[in-house]
């Protein structure tokens, strides 16, 4: 069974179109928003499991340059 998340990104101001840019390169990642409020982009992945998720967000996301912060949301249950 798969696991999707929603990642909610505090970017560095100016770093949006980078980051993005840097996202959509993640094939596990599957839409990315740019959006107001607390986060400035929410992009949603879809995996095979939790430690594939751990070493994406570990291996890849982390590492992008103007990533000032991330919060991850899996998903329990889709209705």
């Amino acid at each position: 069974m798969s696991v999707t998340a929603y990642i909610f990104f505090l970017v560095k101001l100016g770093k949006s179109p980078d980051v993005i840019e840097q996202l959509r390169k993640i094939p596990e990642i599957t839409s990315v928003a740019v959006v107001t409020g607390n986060y400035d982009v929410i992009a949603k992945i879809v995996v095979e499991n939790l430690e594939v998720l751990y070493e994406i967000a570990t291996q890849k996301i982390h590492l992008i340059d103007g990533i000032e912060d991330t919060h991850t949301a899996v998903v329990e249950k889709e209705i």
